[in-house]
């Protein structure tokens, strides 16, 4: 009876080993995909710090190079703030573009949902696209001007 005893004693400890063993490389990963999603997460968050800091700062945040840079950085939220017809994105579109109303402004872009994300453009292309549906920027016009 007492080998048997040892013999079970000794597979219970195998296994609680093994799954120690188990544990550790879930741990492992988890802790890796973890800091993976956690550096992911700080270059989205800082790129986006760094395109609404220097639009922020820059006494020419309004032209249309600001504009191309910003819709370039965002405009996967661009299109989700669009949908719901409101959102910070949309708010500083709105300051970019001159937007003296940005409630009318975010409700404008929602109605035209369609006719600006009917398919895949480029920051410029998309841009063209809204001066279309919300008029050209005053910035555009003098510089179409002179």
């Amino acid at each position: 009876m007492r080998p048997m005893i040892r013999l079970g004693a000794l597979a219970l400890a195998g296994t609680a080993l093994a799954g120690c063993s188990q544990i550790t490389i879930t741990s492992d990963t988890i802790v890796d995909g973890t800091a993976r999603i956690a550096d992911a997460t700080t270059n989205a968050v800082q790129g986006t710090s760094n395109v609404t800091t220097n639009t922020a700062n820059d006494v020419d945040a309004r032209t249309h190079a600001a504009r191309r840079e910003f819709v370039g950085s965002q405009m996967a939220m661009i299109k989700r703030e669009a949908a719901r017809g409101q959102g910070e994105n949309l708010e500083t579109l709105a300051y970019m573009m001159h937007a003296e109303d940005t409630q009318a402004f975010e409700k404008q872009v929602q109605a035209n949902y369609q006719a600006l994300f009917a398919s895949d453009a480029d920051a410029d292309q998309w841009l063209t696209r809204l001066y279309d549906v919300m008029g050209t920027p005053p910035d555009m016009a003098l510089a179409s001007a002179g």
